[in-house]
């Protein structure tokens, strides 16, 4: 029980910091921190990137390079092409566009071009993280001030909304079921 208040601090004081702001729920989802173990041992799971805000990013590999390792449990890498040997079909869905524009199932979304100009103001970002298109967990969050994907702000933003989809506990458990 002592590692969630310590996330829920963490994250409260990288917020204070004036880095990043990250906010993630957990309704009736399915998710397990067994997703994470599996999704590790398949190799490379599938980013579908949506609206990179650093038009200079053409191919998304900024972005991309943010998300590899960055979770809870054991480490899981991303490719943005399908792998067709992929028998599970998790990803994550990292999208950098506005509320509006959102598909219905983030899952199922397309992945995009980045911005043609770059972004005046704070970048917003949520991320599911997937199997198939059965959504496991979400996060949101935003910075101000990043000027690239190598900023470590803004990697920074991509590492907590990382670490917000991946909880090390089964965020469905009741308080009286905890091991700890």
């Amino acid at each position: 029980m002592r590692a969630y208040p310590l996330l829920l601090v963490g994250l409260a004081l990288s917020g204070c910091a004036g880095t990043s702001i990250v906010h993630s729920s957990y309704y009736n989802s399915a998710y397990t921190p067994g997703h994470v173990q599996l999704a590790a041992a398949s190799g490379p799971s599938l980013a579908v990137i949506r609206n990179d805000p650093f038009p200079a990013d053409r191919d998304n590999a900024g972005v991309l390079a943010a998300m590899q390792g960055r979770n809870f449990g054991p480490k899981m890498y991303f490719t943005q092409t399908p792998r067709p040997e992929d028998r599970y079909g998790y990803k994550v869905v990292m999208d950098f566009g506005s509320a509006s524009a959102r598909y219905a199932s983030q899952c199922a979304a397309p992945p995009t071009p980045p911005a043609a100009t770059p972004l005046a103001g704070p970048i917003a970002a949520t991320a599911s993280f997937c199997v198939g298109d059965v959504l496991l967990t979400d996060a949101s969050g935003s910075i101000s001030g990043a000027t690239g994907p190598d900023d470590p702000a803004f990697r920074r933003l991509i590492g907590d909304l990382m670490v917000a989809l991946t909880p090390p506990y089964d965020p469905n458990r009741r308080g009286d079921e905890w091991p700890f």
